[in-house]
Parts: C-alpha cells; structure tokens; sequence
C-alpha cells in the first residue's frame, strides 16, 4: 500500500485538492468573457475552470504508473485510484458545504459540484481512452461549456451544462454528484485502459 500511495502522490494530490476547492471559494465568483456559440456572451465564473484542477492533476498521477508490473498486479490498483478519486471529490465537497453554511463564500456549492463533476467525468473517460488522452479532453470540457452550454438569448445555461449553473442550484448540484457516482461505478468494474 506504502508504494501505491507513493506513486500517487496522495499528500500533494490532497493538497491540491483543498488549494483549489480554498482558491475557488476566494476568487471563484470572477468573471471570465467568453463568447457564447448562440446567443450573446455567458458569463463564465473562475469557479468553474479552476475546479477542473485536482481532477487532471489525479489523471496525472495515476496515469503515470500503467506498466506491466501494475497489469499484473495481485490487487486491483484501479480500484484503489477510484478510491482516491472519491476521496479528493468527497473533500471538495465537505469543504464546499461547510463553505456556504458558514456563508465563507456565495460560490462555494458550486466549487464542490464542480470537481465532482470533473472527478465523475475522469472516471468514466479513463478505463475507455486512457490518462493520457483524458486529461486533455477534460481540460477542454469547461472551455467547450464556457462557449457552447449557453441558451439562446443569454436565458441561462443549457441544462447539460452543469458547471455553468447558478452555486445553488440543487438540480445542477444534484448531476455533478450523480456524474460523480456514475464515474464510481464504472471506474471499478471496468480497469483502465491497458490493464487486464
């Protein structure tokens, strides 16, 4: 266990985790232009491109050990990652509430949905495409939402678009959990790509 936790780095990925759940609740609620595809231009919050952090930084660590020693391996060190996933989510989250009932910062909920949101979606890309391409792609995800997840006439975020959504909103809150699960459930049953 001792060299599983070594190899990801689990003290430096927790905290950069709580780094980034504390900075999104400090300077989530800036503001970033970008043009919206239809309709005019959104206003996407920090919160929503920050929080992408601990997950890609989790894809980073865990993908960096996919040899043949861990495809051999007597324990299912897949499972062991998703672990630590859910671990970093459940930390963002637990920060984020305890954020917004001490009323620390309007943007808070939002800053927990997020990362478990983006945890979510790295559990579900990486056993099909591998750490390496899932990290790229799940850079681009709040790129692509901050210009294409805008509803016509500037009405709000399209409903897909999770990240964009108001900090209270519990449907939104609601999906970002769900993804999360999802992700859980997938990730242990199906071994990343390239391990048997």
């Amino acid at each position: 266990m001792n060299w599983w936790a070594a190899s990801r780095n689990v003290p430096t990925l927790s905290a950069i985790t709580a780094a980034t759940a504390g900075a999104g609740m400090a300077f989530g609620q800036s503001r970033i232009p970008v043009p919206a595809m239809v309709g005019g231009a959104g206003h996407f919050l920090l919160a929503a491109l920050l929080t992408v952090i601990p997950a890609v930084t989790w894809l980073a660590f865990t993908g960096r050990a996919r040899d043949a020693t861990e495809t051999v391996a007597v324990r299912a060190v897949h499972r062991f990652d998703t672990f630590l996933a859910v671990a970093c989510a459940t930390l963002a989250l637990t920060m984020a509430f305890l954020g917004h009932f001490t009323g620390a910062a309007p943007v808070a909920l939002a800053i927990g949905r997020n990362t478990a949101f983006y945890f979510g979606l790295a559990l579900i890309l990486n056993p099909l495409t591998g750490a390496r391409i899932t990290a790229p792609v799940l850079t681009a995800i709040p790129l692509v939402l901050a210009v294409g997840g805008w509803r016509s006439g500037g009405r709000g975020a399209q409903p897909w678009a999770v990240v964009l959504h108001p900090a209270t909103s519990m449907p939104a809150l609601s999906a970002g959990v769900a993804v999360l699960v999802a992700g859980v459930m997938f990730s242990s049953l199906k071994p990343p790509r390239g391990v048997l």
